[in-house]
């Protein structure tokens, strides 16, 4: 329910490496070259649109619950659920929770959400977990 009060919801991602993650392994060989092996290189799921396309998104879709609004209830909800290799949302569920009806919101908007660009791991696409905060925030 979308008050009278300011009602400001806001998300922020789980403080994440910028484009890529690499690792790297120095390896030996028996004539005594030292080689680079590439363990892993990852390209992180992302929200078509990047994280302001995102912010957008959940400003424009979340209602505030009317019971919480009445409680004065506030905090923040972390989902997760997994990206799959195509970039759809699978099994959302709270893994921190403030109150039933918060839940149950930010639990709807992640179901909600289009497709993400999928995680890369050496070019290729795949399934990643990924965790969300949505901050429920009263604003007088």
């Amino acid at each position: 329910m979308k008050n009278a009060l300011t009602v400001f919801a806001v998300s922020f991602l789980i403080i994440l490496s910028a484009a890529a993650q690499e690792e790297r392994l120095l390896a030996n060989s028996s004539s005594k070259e030292i080689k680079e092996v590439k363990l892993r290189e990852m390209e992180l799921p992302e929200f078509l649109g990047g994280q302001e396309a995102m912010t957008a998104f959940i400003h424009q879709e979340i209602t505030y619950p009317e019971m919480a609004f009445r409680q004065g209830v506030e905090g923040v909800v972390l989902i997760n659920f997994r990206i799959s290799k195509e970039g759809k949302i699978l099994k959302p569920y709270v893994a921190q929770s403030v109150h039933p009806e918060l839940d149950k919101e930010a639990l709807r908007l992640i179901q909600e959400m289009p497709n993400w660009s999928p995680a890369l791991q050496n070019g290729q696409p795949r399934e990643v977990a990924y965790q969300l905060p949505i901050r429920f925030e009263l604003r007088n």
